[in-house]
């Protein structure tokens, strides 16, 4: 079965008639490097995830929000760095609650006369422990990004589906790498502490809007079989090519046969 290609909520509002894009073609490259630097400066890690993630393993998006990971024990600190950066970042546009995302949460962070934001997220969203270098891998233009294992478990244990189908697509991954570099077992208890956190959260979303008929979803609690999912996911990378494209000549949505790693292509992420 065809999984949606959906990977995110959009959380960007239109640029104002004042705010000059940002660079690299409003990519933002040289933005969130200056964003990177700053986080170094104070001692924090950090690595991307979201939708630019997706986009540097080939995934073909236009996120435009930067999804900036940090530590748990250094998200309010972080958090309250660019807080205090008034003369360059101010308070981006909130945006409503989405279907099992807890983004609109986080804080946000736009910067002034740009058309650049950051969501700076606990590195709990995407069940990232540990963070430190040896989990990272830097793109040509020296941002940082969860090193493809580790990413691609995120997803496995957060229930990402989408994505995690979008990154096999990207990567044109096989069934062997994820039986290789993936924990497909069944979850463990810190994986299953995780879903009863981010279901009280979830829950949580859902109850400060008791008149919107808001349906904020949950993670499930049912015993998932994730190397069968991850076999299906596999198995359906034809399926989801598109009638536009012909597949004697793709080997997934986002792959030529035989074309070279994306990461290597020299783009602007």
């Amino acid at each position: 079965m065809a999984v949606p290609a959906t990977t995110e909520p959009a959380t960007t509002e239109p640029a104002t008639i004042s705010d000059r894009p940002s660079s690299h073609n409003d990519r933002g490259i040289e933005e969130i490097r200056e964003v990177i630097k700053i986080l170094k400066d104070a001692g924090i890690i950090c690595c991307m995830v979201g939708g630019k993630t997706l986009l540097y393993y080939g995934v073909h998006r236009i996120p435009t929000d930067w999804h900036v990971c940090v530590p748990n024990d250094q998200f309010s600190n972080a958090s309250a760095i660019f807080a205090r950066l008034s003369d360059t970042f101010e308070p981006g546009a909130q945006i409503m609650p989405q279907i099992r995302s807890l983004i609109h949460t986080y804080p946000r962070f736009k910067q002034k006369g740009v058309n650049f934001s950051i969501f700076i997220m606990p590195a709990f969203e995407y069940f990232i422990h540990d963070l430190d270098e040896t989990m990272i891998e830097r793109s040509q233009n020296d941002i940082p990004y969860p090193k493809l294992e580790h990413f691609a478990q995120s997803l496995v244990s957060t229930q990402r589906w989408a994505e995690l189908a979008a990154l096999i697509d990207g990567m044109d991954l096989e069934e062997e790498w994820g039986t290789t570099h993936l924990q497909l077992d069944m979850p463990s208890q810190a994986e299953r502490d995780y879903v009863e956190q981010k279901n009280i959260k979830y829950q949580s979303v859902q109850d400060q809007f008791p008149k919107a008929n808001l349906r904020i979803g949950t993670l499930s609690k049912r015993p998932i079989d994730r190397t069968e999912k991850w076999k299906t996911l596999v198995k359906d990378k034809e399926k989801r090519i598109g009638l536009h494209l012909p597949k004697e000549r793709y080997a997934t949505q986002y792959r030529r046969k035989g074309s070279q790693d994306p990461r290597h292509r020299g783009r602007a992420v």
